[in-house]
């Protein structure tokens, strides 16, 4: 009667520091005004559908391209990384589960005996089921923790999958690029040894001096100089789509096309606020913020008393057919209250506090940087756009300067060093095009990867999952 009452007792007094422990309510926000729309007054060029919705890389419509990403999304040892990862996760999510559910153990022995009047053997055997109640819901807190750390490292593997898939696309548009800037010096180098050709045969004839034939040789050297670069770059481009790819650099890897293909069409970009859906590093990091919150509630909880129930069966004999029949079946229910523990479980309450409020600056620091990213790619795809039409204006006009200093030296009006310098602009600007056009696509696909691609992203994963499944 005395043990009844001590217990009434204790669950009176403690029960009501249950609910001392109340979760946060934190803006997924962040206290950042997302409902506005994009500071940068980029062209507006709508589509379908925004990009995160879909494969972007398709509109290239290139099918060495879309088998380069399949392939990678499947067998990138990056992706394969985080999805060991996520099976670790999934993993702690079941062992945390367990806490749940009674433990149970049962162990049979033999006993062997040598000398008079005994036995030859007896057999033991014994069984232990233990439970904790859960009363203040620290288990519980513990396995949502776990599931939603789970659940960001899903969110992790998908915005992995946007990243590679844009760094693989780039790296195409490098090769298409160099492709074409190698056959543009080539072309230049033909033209420098045609001009070098022609005032070598000027200078026999007494209608060109010396120096000019050697300024002519000194600018076909520096044109020829631009192409081991240029190759060099081209195979580094093509090692890295290898390893992107999850393959060793080799001369398998076949690209068919030549050409740098149109930029993309600018994409319509929505608000702010819709990058909390589409972006899976945002998802990730806050799904990592209610995680914290939910470990710092476990924490807490952990200070409070714990109710185990045990029971214990035990049963001997001679022979095993008699085991059952004579036995001990104990039942036993405690409380382990903490009294004094240093402030060990409160210090660890106040880091688990610690640390979801750094993860919330965290979260915080991601989305300001998610909404930047996009405003800063806006911006520079309307610039370069203007840039690139601007540089066009220039290599028409630096043309018209080249087609009159040639015609001006041929009536003997100017030297050849004028006819050298309108070469070398018109040369150089289109060298120039060329790296800006690559610049133009790239910026595009920038901006595709900064607004996300939650959806598509998962369900490319989904199916990877289900086929890896069946293997």
């Amino acid at each position: 009667m005395h043990f009844r009452i001590t217990y009434i007792a204790i669950i009176l007094l403690i029960a009501p520091l249950s609910g001392c422990m109340e979760m946060l309510s934190r803006d997924m926000n962040a206290g950042v005004d997302l409902s506005h729309e994009y500071v940068s007054n980029a062209q507006k060029q709508q589509s379908n559908q925004p990009p995160q919705m879909q494969k972007w890389w398709l509109a290239y419509d290139d099918a060495d391209l879309n088998n380069l990403i399949t392939h990678a999304l499947s067998n990138s040892p990056s992706l394969g990384q985080i999805r060991a990862r996520l099976k670790q996760t999934q993993a702690i999510s079941v062992q945390s589960g367990a806490s749940l559910l009674p433990a149970l153990e049962t162990s049979v022995t033999r006993n062997g005996y040598d000398g008079n009047n005994t036995p030859s053997a007896s057999f033991d055997l014994s069984g232990a089921a233990g439970y904790e109640l859960d009363l203040w819901g620290k288990n519980k807190a513990t396995i949502k923790s776990n599931k939603l750390q789970e659940q960001a490292t899903l969110e992790d593997l998908y915005a992995a999958s946007i990243t590679l898939s844009a760094a693989i696309v780039e790296n195409w548009l490098d090769i298409m690029s160099l492709i074409e800037q190698e056959e543009l010096i080539k072309q230049q180098i033909k033209v420098n040894l045609y001009l070098l050709e022609l005032q070598q045969s000027r200078y026999e004839n007494g209608a060109a001096s010396a120096l000019a034939v050697l300024q002519q040789e000194e600018n076909l050297a520096r044109i020829k100089s631009l192409l081991p670069d240029i190759l060099s770059a081209q195979q580094i481009a093509t090692n890295n789509i290898s390893l992107l790819i999850g393959n060793t650099p080799s001369n398998t890897l076949k690209i068919k096309t030549r050409m740098l293909p149109k930029p993309l069409n600018i994409p319509d970009r929505g608000l702010p606020s819709q990058l909390l859906e589409n972006r899976p590093d945002i998802t990730a990091a806050w799904l990592r913020v209610l995680s914290a919150d939910w470990a710092e509630k476990a924490a807490f909880n952990n200070r409070l008393p714990r109710f185990d129930i045990s029971v214990i069966y035990s049963t001997s004999a001679s022979k095993i057919s008699s085991l059952f029949d004579t036995w001990l079946l104990n039942m036993v229910a405690g409380i382990a209250s903490p009294i004094f523990d240093g402030n060990k479980r409160k210090a660890e309450q106040i880091r688990q506090k610690a640390i979801a409020d750094e993860r919330f600056q965290a979260y915080r620091a991601i989305v300001l940087s998610a909404v930047n990213e996009v405003e800063n790619a806006l911006t520079r795809n309307n610039f370069q756009d203007k840039k690139l039409k601007a540089l066009e204006e220039q290599l028409l006009a630096s043309k018209k300067t080249l087609e009159q200093a040639r015609f001006s030296y041929a009536n003997g009006n100017t030297s050849y060093i004028n006819i050298l310098t309108s070469i070398n602009n018109v040369q150089t600007l289109e060298q120039q095009i060329a790296r800006e056009k690559l610049l133009q696509a790239k910026e595009r696909v920038r901006l595709c990867r900064a607004l996300g691609g939650r959806s598509w992203a998962k369900k490319i994963n989904n199916n990877i999952t289900r086929q890896k499944g069946r293997k």
